[in-house]
């Protein structure tokens, strides 16, 4: 069996399911991976407050201010396409709570048979997670500040804020603190996916007794395929 063809997908616009077979299409556009890869960016909530939308300069960041008390999600979410020189803003993205369903995906062309797992990891080795937006602080339990959750099957529930699992069945999933092999993301909740999109919404969250840091750890998807 040929090995499947992954497209990595993010919706600049209203909140529709893909309706394309890994390109582009409507609001719904891709990653790039090749050559210089395209770059996930959580921002704002900083000087600026929030970077312009829908796009904006490539390299434009605001340093998301730490709480003096409790924990902040990060409002923005961008696609950073270095070599075109320009960022898309996902919208649906951040925000507390989010309901959103159709933010982020993988079109799986060709079959899987595994589920697919999002992981996150210090860099591409895969071999640790010790920077502070992995390893997280003694306030958050020392659990990632990324939080995913499925919404391959259905939206996420209004009691999800980027926080611990809220259901475990065929529906919104597991929201995991992503770190390294043993936290990851089931996106599909099945032991195969063909020919189909899956999807998943995230945040990254701050607590205040987080040192200052400007990490980059990587995103990864994990499969089999025979």
């Amino acid at each position: 069996m040929a090995a499947p063809s992954l497209s990595f997908i993010y919706n600049t616009g209203a909140d529709t399911v893909y309706s394309g077979t890994g390109g582009a299409d409507g609001d719904w556009r891709v990653i790039d991976v090749a050559g210089v890869p395209d770059l996930k960016i959580f921002t704002g909530g900083g000087i600026q407050g929030t970077l312009p939308v829908p796009t904006t300069t490539a390299g434009s960041r605001d340093a998301t201010v730490r709480p003096s008390s409790g924990s902040y999600v990060v409002p923005q979410i961008y696609i950073e396409d270095t070599s075109a020189g320009i960022m898309y803003h996902v919208p649906l993205a951040s925000g507390n709570p989010n309901t959103n369903r159709y933010v982020f995906g993988v079109y799986v062309d060709g079959t899987i048979t595994s589920d697919l797992y999002l992981e996150y990891w210090d860099d591409n080795t895969f071999s640790s997670t010790d920077s502070p937006v992995l390893s997280g602080t003694v306030s958050n339990s020392n659990v990632s500040m990324v939080n995913a959750i499925r919404t391959t099957h259905a939206a996420p529930p209004g009691s999800w804020n980027g926080g611990t699992a809220t259901h475990d069945g065929k529906s919104y999933d597991s929201a995991s603190y992503l770190k390294g092999f043993n936290d990851k993301l089931r996106l599909m909740g099945e032991d195969s996916v063909v020919n189909e999109a899956v999807y998943f919404n995230m945040y990254l969250r701050i607590p205040y007794d987080t040192e200052l840091f400007h990490e980059t750890p990587v995103e990864a998807y994990r499969y089999l395929y025979s």
